[in-house]
């Protein structure tokens, strides 16, 4: 297996992962394995979408009221993402309680597809946000306002010590399932929007170049667009349940036919996700004539090697003479 492809499921042992492992066999008869290892409470990520959260919610409201006082446009714009952030934020907090539920009949992954569908929608309200603010900006540049230069400066910079530490915060609490990397790259979207007010208001406090205000607004909604699309691409395409692009077909039918030399052909295989690094698997395996009671053995000893040195979380091994 290559160095690449090892790094890439190693991260499905990480203490704050969704781990769920269900291997499922089929032989002549129906028969059923399960193996699970779940650690979905993830309280590290829930205490920290909490805090972020809050901070948050209070610099919004710092921001919408200062954004009227000083007449800056960069300042309401940050406090209406800052409103999308906490909803996004809230929604991608409500994920990971949603997906603590148990499996039912009716849902036999559970819900962990929320979360996917918390990174679609976050993507969505950050694509909104970038139009919203180029509209304003156009507006701005056609009909120029007066702006208070220093005390805008003063704002941000409280709002740049904000998002750095929300950024922290949820950077340490792991950023590998798509869902909370969607809340990391809302905050760094903040902090380079805030990055931009501070620069903004320090040119405007001693130039009163007022039109440095929608300026640097539309430059920082072109950053945020591009931000969206990879989001909202990563999303759709899990929903779709596509392969993941650090799993490679061939490499795993290979590496089986080595490690368990009794098989003599697999067709039928398919890889896709459920969510962010929880990847199934199903195939058909040609074995020579055998007792049931022998399958069983080779079907659990591939189920677990797929686990181990793939990362598939849930396996589909049907057995063929």
């Amino acid at each position: 297996m290559s160095h690449s492809l090892k790094e890439s499921v190693l991260p499905c042992l990480h203490e704050h992962k969704p781990i769920i492992h269900h291997s499922h066999e089929h032989g002549e008869h129906e028969h059923h394995h399960h193996t699970h290892e779940v650690n979905v409470h993830r309280p590290q990520q829930r205490r920290a979408l909490f805090i972020c959260v809050v901070l948050t919610a209070l610099m919004m409201v710092v921001e919408f009221i200062a954004g009227y006082l000083t007449g800056s446009l960069m300042l309401v714009s940050d406090a209406i993402h800052m409103l999308s952030h906490a909803t996004a934020l809230s929604v991608s907090f409500l994920a990971v309680i949603l997906a603590q539920r148990k499996t039912s009949e009716h849902l036999p992954f559970g819900l962990y597809r929320v979360e996917i569908l918390a990174a679609f929608f976050n993507g969505i309200g950050l694509a909104g946000f970038s139009v919203w603010i180029v509209y304003e900006g156009v507006l701005r540049i056609l009909n120029p306002v007066n702006i208070l230069g220093p005390e805008l400066t003063a704002v941000a910079l409280i709002g740049l010590a904000v998002n750095l530490t929300t950024a922290v915060i949820l950077q340490k609490a792991g950023l590998e399932d798509l869902n909370t990397k969607s809340a990391f790259l809302h905050m760094l979207a903040d902090t380079f929007s805030s990055i931009a007010i501070v620069v903004g208001g320090i040119i405007i406090s001693f130039t009163n170049w007022i039109i440095v205000d929608p300026i640097l607004s539309m430059f920082v909604a072109v950053l945020v667009t591009r931000w969206s699309w990879g989001l909202l691409r990563d999303s759709v395409l899990i929903l779709l349940e596509r392969k993941p692009d650090n799993v490679n077909v061939a490499e795993i039918q290979s590496e089986l036919r080595t490690e368990f030399p009794t098989i003599k052909d697999i067709h039928d295989l398919h890889i896709w996700e459920i969510t962010s690094q929880f990847v199934c698997l199903s195939a058909h395996i040609v074995l020579d004539d055998m007792k049931l009671s022998e399958t069983q053995n080779i079907r659990s000893n591939i189920t677990e090697h797929l686990k181990h040195h793939f990362g598939i979380a849930h396996a589909v091994i049907q057995v063929e003479c």
